[in-house]
């Protein structure tokens, strides 16, 4: 207890005391002993317990400050485009087999890569003694050929002279026919180029009619494939888009002339893996650089471009739910705003609606 809270008590106690009238004194008394009592009671207890300490109030702390990584929203130009590796493959080929009746497979005279010469023999089927009777039968139309300017020598009667026609006509007719015969036995290269396949036919081993037996690629006409993982990585190319490439240091152009919506359905049925995720492309000037079969580039492909557009790096677009937005930062404030993306590249994402030139973008 403090002194000025004892020194009001003291005054209270004496004007009661005071007030009280003389005629009531034995009352007095009593009514003085039972109000100065509890105080008595709360100065002896106030007396024994030590002095309270004051409690002081906690200290004000500043919550901590929240550091976001931020980029402006800038205004330029935006590429979206597709770069990899490409391999020169050839532009045409021509897959050979036996178109009348197959046979037993005699000797293959090719092997995969071998260069090869427009004529030349690269398989054959057993002919049986076929080339011996167009042997014989070449010496009997040799025989007619002479019989007959003997006869036209002579002078004989005409009817001898139209019976060695006829007759030599005739050999003619069957030379022409067992040398078809051995000619459809044969398969020969139509253009000179590179052989591409090889059928695994054993030799002697029956072949069938239209079963592929050999392919040669034109090596004079080349031309770039380009694959993918899968299919909708295309899906933003078109024929007639330019293509970049860089051969040798050396940059060229090239031009896209298939892609996978636009392959020939007998195409894909060759190897529809393939050929559903992959473009061709052709070089614009082929004979100015020197390439081979086989040989890689690299290649660049702008699919879309857009310029003087505002931009915002990727990794500051957000989706969720079927919305589109961005979290941008206001007063220190963190607010989402739905935004209408356009061109949407490897590193950037182009802003056609929802936020303006110099806003701060929370990246992710």
């Amino acid at each position: 207890m403090t002194q000025v809270f004892w020194r009001y008590w003291i005054m209270f106690i004496h004007w009661r005391m005071v007030k009280l009238k003389m005629k009531h004194k034995k009352y007095s008394n009593r009514l003085v002993l039972i109000t100065i009592l509890p105080f008595l009671i709360s100065i002896s207890a106030c007396s024994l317990l030590a002095e309270e300490e004051k409690v002081l109030a906690p200290p004000l702390v500043e919550p901590a400050k929240v550091e976001y990584d931020v980029a402006e929203v800038q205004s330029g130009e935006v590429l979206q485009r597709i770069t990899g590796n490409a391999s020169f493959i050839p532009a045409s080929s021509e897959t050979l087999s036996y178109e009348q009746s197959g046979g037993r497979l005699q000797e293959i005279h090719v092997s995969e890569g071998d260069v090869v010469e427009k004529g030349q023999l690269l398989a054959e089927i057993d002919s049986g003694d076929l080339a011996y009777e167009i042997n014989q039968l070449e010496i009997e139309h040799q025989i007619a050929d002479l019989r007959l300017q003997q006869i036209r020598e002579q002078a004989t009667d005409t009817f001898s002279i139209k019976i060695a026609e006829l007759q030599k006509k005739g050999l003619e007719l069957r030379l022409t026919q067992l040398r078809n015969q051995l000619s459809s036995s044969r398969i020969t290269s139509p253009i000179s180029g590179i052989i591409t396949f090889v059928t695994d036919q054993n030799l002697g081993e029956n072949v069938e009619a239209f079963q592929s037996i050999v392919q040669v690629a034109d090596s004079s006409n080349l031309q770039l494939i380009y694959s993918t993982m899968t299919a909708s990585d295309l899906s933003d190319t078109k024929v007639g888009m330019n293509v970049n490439i860089s051969i040798n240091g050396e940059s060229v152009q090239g031009e896209i002339v298939q892609t996978p919506e636009t392959v020939p359905e007998d195409i894909v049925n060759k190897d529809p893996d393939l050929y559903k995720r992959s473009l061709l492309i052709d070089l614009k000037n082929p004979e100015e650089i020197e390439v081979e079969i086989g040989g890689s580039v690299n290649i660049e492909i702008i699919t879309a471009n857009s310029e003087d557009t505002l931009i915002i790096p990727k990794n500051g677009l957000r989706t969720s739910f079927g919305r589109t937005f961005v979290q941008v930062l206001v007063d220190n404030t963190k607010r989402e705003i739905d935004i209408e993306p356009g061109i949407v590249s490897d590193t950037e994402v182009e802003v056609l609606k929802g936020l303006k030139e110099g806003d701060k973008v929370i990246l992710k």
